[in-house]
């Protein structure tokens, strides 16, 4: 009984909450209008095509208007593979909502705005980064690798940060991970946040960071075969 009525009015709360948003400033996700989007890439002068038509070459950040269907971009390099992404037509924003039957939080969550494919990076709402994998390269699995670990920290960036001031948590640990870097080292990759942790903590997103502890892993000792060329 008290398991019914807690879902009952947990349930009134979603509804109420869903026309409140649904009359106020939020409703603006199927609104007309441009946002600025910007692309970068690990080659730059890759091709950026919205729909076909070609908005320019990377570095690149362009007004695109939404629409309401869902448009294509592709990204083309001489030598590379193609990538290609859907932009949903409501990428300016779009929230999902979490009704926790267990508890007593009810809380509107970011959704996945986009459906990424291949070698490509959401790191802030309207940035993307796209990673050209070349046509023959000596190891895919190497590059897969490499884009898996940029992922997580462009991801979990605000989450690293956290862990980073305390020296420990499950989002360093899992960093190490995604860098390939055992146990066994898991004292030396400690040594190299703390003694760089001005810089780490300073990068403005997942992304800088991740280049910035990359290139840290590079110059050292005991970490260098760990660093993703």
């Amino acid at each position: 009984m008290l398991k019914k009525l807690f879902m009952k009015t947990h349930l009134c709360v979603l509804f109420g909450l869903t026309a409140f948003l649904a009359l106020s400033g939020c409703a603006t996700i199927f609104s007309d209008g441009e946002d600025e989007i910007t692309f970068n890439s690990n080659v730059a002068g890759t091709r950026v095509y919205l729909d076909g038509i070609k908005l320019g070459e990377t570095p690149l950040t362009i007004d695109i208007d939404r629409k309401t269907a869902n448009r294509k971009l592709k990204f083309t390099k001489a030598g590379y593979q193609d990538q290609e992404m859907e932009l949903l037509h409501d990428f300016n924003m779009n929230f999902g909502m979490i009704l926790d039957l267990t508890g007593t939080a009810l809380t509107l969550t970011p959704m996945g705005v986009n459906a990424l494919s291949g070698n490509i990076i959401k790191y802030t709402p309207t940035e993307y980064h796209i990673e050209m994998e070349p046509v023959k390269t000596g190891n895919h699995k190497l590059f897969r690798q490499r884009v898996a670990s940029m992922r997580f920290s462009a991801y979990n960036f605000a989450d690293i940060q956290k862990d980073l001031v305390t020296g420990e948590g499950e989002f360093l640990d899992g960093l190490r991970t995604s860098f390939q870097i055992p146990p066994e080292r898991k004292d030396s990759f400690k040594e190299v946040l703390q003694a760089n942790l001005e810089s780490l903590i300073t990068a403005g997103n997942g992304l800088e960071f991740w280049n910035r502890l990359n290139q840290l892993f590079k110059h050292d000792s005991i970490l260098n075969f760990y660093h993703f060329g």
